[in-house]
């Protein structure tokens, strides 16, 4: 009862490219527009398992490479990690649906930058660092605020809160 249907994961996902790319570019200065995806595989992540967590990344990522068109796996790759470490991390620490969710995708996303820095050097694009991690502070407030905001609207509660929620209405 607990899991989210692939499905879901889906709609929301196309949500998210579809925020990332059609409203986001209004808001956001041309390179500073942040991970939509990112903040959805987060709050995927946080009620699956560890198993769960990487496919739903997997499908994320996979879904933001083929809309972009270029380096197709990278993002693929990121993301099921991401999504694998945040549902095991949610696992022993995740009491709270507003902190908890936000402070996890802003470390996500400085985790992730560099790792994917890293990746596309090890390939042979060799960008300079201060360059690519330049817009890191505006993704990584706007993922503070964003992910509990979105996971509110959606009606995302931590598992151990939804557990609780059916038990109250079985009595």
């Amino acid at each position: 009862m607990d899991r989210l249907r692939i499905g879901t994961w889906l709609v929301l996902y196309l949500l998210a490219l579809l925020i990332q790319v059609a409203l986001l570019p209004q808001i956001f200065p041309g390179g500073y527009v942040p991970n939509v995806v990112l903040s959805v595989t987060v709050l995927i992540a946080l009620h699956e398992t560890p198993k769960r967590g990487m496919w739903a990344g997997l499908l994320g990522g996979l879904m933001q490479d083929l809309w972009a068109g270029r380096l197709i796996g990278l993002n693929a790759l990121t993301f099921a990690l991401l999504g694998y470490a945040v549902a095991t991390v949610q696992q022993k620490i995740v009491r709270d649906p507003i902190f908890v969710p936000g402070l996890i995708a802003a470390l996500s996303q400085v985790v992730v930058l560099p790792f994917q820095w890293l990746l596309l050097y090890v390939f042979g694009y060799h960008f300079s660092w201060f360059v690519f991690s330049r817009p890191l502070p505006v993704w990584i407030l706007f993922s503070m605020l964003f992910t509990p905001a979105l996971g509110g609207i959606i009606g995302f509660g931590t598992r151990g809160r939804r557990r609780s929620r059916y038990r109250s209405f079985s009595s």
